[in-house]
């Protein structure tokens, strides 16, 4: 852990970049009159519960649906939908097949 000594003066000047300085995980010590009288560092030092997060990982593996792109369930081209919606569906397939066969 990095420990920055400052006095009192520049502290109260500095207060907020310190508390950046904090954030990051490091400890301000504040002297007055080369005494050290207070210390700044992080509220709660956790740590990362790694076996949690791989159990909370391996529960949502699989969640997300790898399929492809369905065209017929298309919003644009479902009854109802406005014209100009499905008009630029098909342009867009139609670029997309001549960018895929080029």
């Amino acid at each position: 852990m990095n420990t920055i000594r400052i006095s009192a003066t520049a502290a109260r000047n500095r207060f907020f970049e310190l508390l950046d300085q904090v954030a990051l995980g490091a400890e301000v010590v504040i002297e007055k009159d080369k005494k050290e009288v207070a210390v700044l560092s992080t509220k709660n030092k956790s740590q990362t519960d790694w076996e949690a997060l791989k159990k909370a990982s391996d529960a949502a593996w699989g969640i997300w649906k790898d399929e492809p792109y369905d065209p017929l369930d298309n919003p644009l081209r479902r009854p109802g939908a406005k014209n100009f919606l499905g008009r630029a569906d098909k342009a867009f397939k139609n670029k997309r097949k001549d960018e895929i066969s080029s």
